[in-house]
């Protein structure tokens, strides 16, 4: 749009300009030939040789008239009127100034313009001016032609011009889409999967591709170091932290004070905040490495909830599993057991630690609705809804409580148990099955809801 704008500004400014120097260059031409003529007729005027009938010497010459000074015609071509100038009295004195006059050709009995041209005569006896008139219809005809011509050339130029420009754009900018629909699979596929296509070119976008293959090189290869060293890390502290456990507990089984059996019972505590931390840090570090869904069966999420659930009966406060519609309860999910009963688990576990009375848990099946994401591909999706009575999270922030290691109140999230975790590893895994996990207002409390495709 831009080339084509001023591709247009320029062929306007180019087509005025065209057609101010034609019509010049065809007066100035015209009036070149006049004033030739004019000047041979005042040397025969000047000479004494006026002849009683002049004749023109050029064929753009139509009438020719030898004035006195008070305007009265001495001489004619013929054709001319030999009685009446063609030129006013209060035109004559700006025409021997050497300024060519257009004039209406009636006073010529013309139906056509004239453009008049004055050269002096002057003899001993009086003043006498050649006057030399000539038709410049033909000037005009030629510069209307010109004007046509432009106005119906340069719009099919500009539409030329765009429809080139455009195709030449799209073929220039070509690489750079492949560039960013090889972006877009990157963000979805990760780095160790796939790299930019570089085109075949040896240009600028060549040498972005290539650099940035590399740079994404250099982080695939930071980013697997810092993953592996986050597995290998939570799988050897498993075996210090368990042997610690086993140690905690023989001590307070035997100690022989009050004081001493709890402090053992703290650092119990403690030690299972670690377990817990740790089992966090590893499920993450598989999701980054082999995926966040390492097998692919049919689930129904209604018998999943309820098998779950019923590990809650001792909880801080009332689990309770709403009882599903017949859709609900016969709708099954293809995905990864272990990965959405963690899902759920984490989900319990994060409203159990902060609701006051009861945790609700509920199954159904929704159309979904339009504009969600279109990753998931299905008519209908299970919805998963883990609601609970506590305090709640701001809607501004919402999103920020999937961010790893995330807490809202980091005094109290540790006092409870939470790692910072739960949530972020619930995303990753619902994500992996083409969902969604969204958090909502229960007034009071939290609600999130989970959208699986239907299987």
């Amino acid at each position: 749009m831009v080339a084509t704008s001023i591709f247009t500004i320029m062929l306007t400014l180019a087509g005025l300009a065209l057609l101010i120097t034609v019509g010049r260059s065809l007066l100035s031409t015209l009036d070149s030939s006049a004033e030739r003529t004019g000047n041979q007729i005042a040397a025969l005027v000047q000479q004494g040789r006026l002849p009683n009938q002049l004749l023109a010497s050029s064929g753009g010459v139509d009438l020719i008239q030898v004035v006195d000074g008070d305007n009265r015609v001495v001489a004619a071509s013929p054709g001319a009127d030999t009685a009446v100038s063609i030129l006013r009295a209060d035109e004559l004195p700006r025409a021997r100034l050497g300024k060519p006059l257009n004039v209406n050709g009636a006073r010529a009995s013309s139906d056509r313009p004239l453009r008049v041209i004055a050269v002096k005569a002057d003899i001993p006896s009086g003043q006498r001016t050649v006057l030399v008139a000539t038709d410049y219809s033909r000037v005009l005809d030629s510069s209307r032609l010109l004007e046509r011509s432009l106005l119906f050339g340069a719009p099919l130029a500009v539409l030329l011009m765009a429809a080139l420009t455009s195709w030449i754009v799209g073929r220039a900018l070509r690489p750079v889409d492949a560039l960013q629909r090889g972006a877009a699979a990157l963000s979805a596929a990760g780095l160790s999967r796939s790299r930019l296509p570089v085109p075949t070119a040896e240009d600028e976008i060549h040498s972005l591709a290539t650099t940035l293959n590399d740079m994404l090189d250099r982080l695939d290869t930071a980013t697997t170091k810092q993953r592996r060293f986050v597995g290998d890390a939570a799988h050897e502290l498993r075996s210090p932290i368990a042997s610690l456990r086993l140690q905690l507990e023989v001590a307070g089984r035997f100690a022989e004070s009050d004081e001493l059996r709890e402090l053992t019972s703290g650092a119990l505590i403690d030690v299972d905040r670690l377990v817990n931390l740790i089992d966090d840090l590893l499920a993450l570090a598989r999701s980054d490495e082999r995926g966040a869904v390492t097998a692919r069966a049919p689930i129904r999420p209604a018998e999943l909830a309820e098998t779950i659930v019923a590990g809650y009966r001792d909880a801080r406060v009332a689990v309770i599993a709403v009882d599903p519609d017949s859709a609900a309860a016969g709708a099954a999910v293809i995905g990864d057991r272990d990965g959405l009963h963690r899902v759920l688990v984490n989900l319990i576990d994060n409203a159990v630690r902060y609701a006051h009375s009861k945790v609700t848990v509920s199954i159904e099946v929704r159309d979904l609705p339009m504009g969600l994401d279109s990753a998931l591909h299905a008519r209908q999706s299970v919805v998963v809804s883990v609601a609970d009575d506590g305090p709640g999270v701001p809607a501004t922030k919402r999103e920020r409580v999937f961010d790893r290691f995330y807490r809202l109140d980091t005094a109290r999230s540790r006092a409870e148990g939470g790692t910072g975790l739960g949530l972020a590893i619930v995303r990753e895994i619902v994500t992996a099955h083409g969902g969604t996990a969204i958090l909502y207002d229960n007034e009071p409390g939290l609600r999130v809801e989970v959208t699986l495709p239907l299987g």
